[in-house]
């Protein structure tokens, strides 16, 4: 597929419009057997009818039919290979003949993926492209949509032949854009940006496609950790929508420009990744945590600001491990949590978006809590034989009390009862009484009345 009304004319658009509309057909054709590399990735819901192989989570079937937009309307399935032990997937350009070369072609057997995340890691040199050559790393297409295509070409590069006339030199570049309609001028019936690449030998593309807007991203290397060679935005009602689009990889030739198709020599590209995730992605801050890091305090999550809509579910972990049960936007810190880090995870759900969660950074280490500890009173007559009684006021709930009896600040042997019965050795002395206070998690608290008035 082409990026740039300047290299490839409406024309061409029709016929390969023709050419995929066969592919749509033949989607359900089953000649070859599946791959059976070591791709383990798990089948999507809807992976599509069986094709030519599984690999990363959907069916595709390899191109053998002929047609547009290769030159010479020649493709090879066998320029196709299974998924190997990598889980890699390589197209190549044959030419058996020298002056009939064949393309390649992979697509899903799934039509109509619709908004989401698109990914794709290709190994390829696309600054070393032979001049004819074409590489569609990724495009979704549906022959049949209104008013267009469908057409999202995530990542495309190609020289088109090294120019529009014989002798003219146009470098390797790529691309991000979209077909929406082809019987209309750029900007209005397509949108597309092109750029200058690198010779990475590997680059990882990304695409986030939600209603009017489509987002692009191409980086060196495996991953998104990489140089950041382009980011594309694109917005607007000519957005493609949804149809019944399928994916396709695609490596082949172009007759047009300057070059000399017929002989082109073989080339290949190894495709190391797809992935698709759906639904339109949440906006989704990353939460923070508030309150006081000690035992017996609260911790509050703050999920900021979500799509509107968007339903939140909570969970709070410890050193990284669940909390059976955490599961609010609050957690009352616990004698468990006592020397460990928390943080929560925020999950947000809105149909028609992919679900998404973010997880805090980890708090402070959890310290012992402080215990509510009032000092006590004594009651009771101040006469031997008579009761005294301490009076210890409301503790943390949970905290599991002690007494101590003092006879003029002296320790009375086994006066450990909240009450004391006054004796002939107390006369002429005054009382006081400690109380403490120990709950795990705590810090542990001792509270000592005032001295009472001398007994009589």
């Amino acid at each position: 597929m082409a990026l740039s009304v300047r290299l490839l004319p409406y024309g061409g658009r029709k016929v390969m419009g023709l050419a995929v509309i066969m592919a749509v057909g033949l989607s359900m054709f089953t000649g070859m057997s599946p791959s059976r590399a070591a791709d383990t990735t798990p089948m999507a819901e809807d992976p599509g009818p069986v094709g030519s192989f599984a690999w990363k989570g959907f069916n595709w079937q390899k191109r053998f039919w002929g047609g547009a937009p290769m030159y010479n309307a020649s493709w090879d399935a066998n320029n196709v290979s299974n998924p190997d032990a990598n889980g890699y997937v390589k197209l190549s350009i044959s030419n058996p003949t020298g002056s009939s070369p064949k393309g390649a072609e992979f697509q899903s057997t799934r039509e109509g993926f619709g908004y989401g995340t698109y990914s794709t890691t290709v190994e390829k040199d696309v600054s070393a492209l032979q001049k004819e050559v074409v590489w569609g790393c990724l495009f979704t297409y549906d022959p049949a949509a209104e008013p267009g295509y469908t057409e999202i070409d995530l990542c495309e590069a190609s020289a088109w032949g090294g120019g529009a006339a014989y002798g003219e030199n146009w470098p390797v570049t790529q691309g991000h854009g979209y077909w929406f309609d082809a019987t209309l001028p750029p900007g209005q019936g397509n949108n597309t940006v092109t750029f200058d690449v690198t010779n990475a030998p590997i680059l990882t593309h990304r695409m986030v496609w939600e209603p009017g807007k489509l987002t692009f991203e191409t980086f060196a290397g495996e991953g998104y950790g990489g140089t950041l060679l382009k980011k594309t935005v694109l917005q607007g009602s000519t957005v493609p929508l949804p149809a019944n689009e399928q994916i396709h990889f695609n490596l082949w030739v172009t007759g047009g420009g300057g070059g000399d198709a017929a002989h082109v020599a073989p080339e290949t590209v190894t495709i190391r990744d797809f992935s698709f995730v759906p639904g339109i992605p949440l906006t989704a801050p990353t939460p923070t945590v508030s309150g006081t890091a000690a035992v017996g305090s609260t911790l509050t999550a703050n999920p900021g600001t979500w799509t509107a809509g968007t339903a939140l579910g909570y969970q709070w972990y410890r050193n990284g491990v669940a909390i059976s049960g955490a599961t609010g936007s609050t957690r009352v810190l616990a004698a468990a949590d006592q020397g460990t880090k928390l943080t929560v995870r925020v999950t947000g759900t809105k149909a028609g978006y992919a679900t998404t969660t973010k997880e805090s950074a980890p708090t402070a280490t959890i310290v012992a809590g402080t215990l509510v500890a009032p000092v006590p009173t004594i009651t009771g007559t101040l006469t031997v034989g008579s009761t005294l009684t301490a009076n210890v006021g409301t503790w943390t709930s949970g905290t599991t009390l002690t007494y101590q009896w003092y006879r003029s600040g002296v320790a009375i042997a086994g006066a450990t009862a909240k009450s004391y019965v006054l004796v002939s050795a107390d006369q002429a002395d005054t009382m006081s009484v400690k109380v403490t206070g120990t709950k795990a998690g705590y810090t542990t608290v001792a509270k000592t009345s005032a001295s009472t008035a001398p007994v009589a």
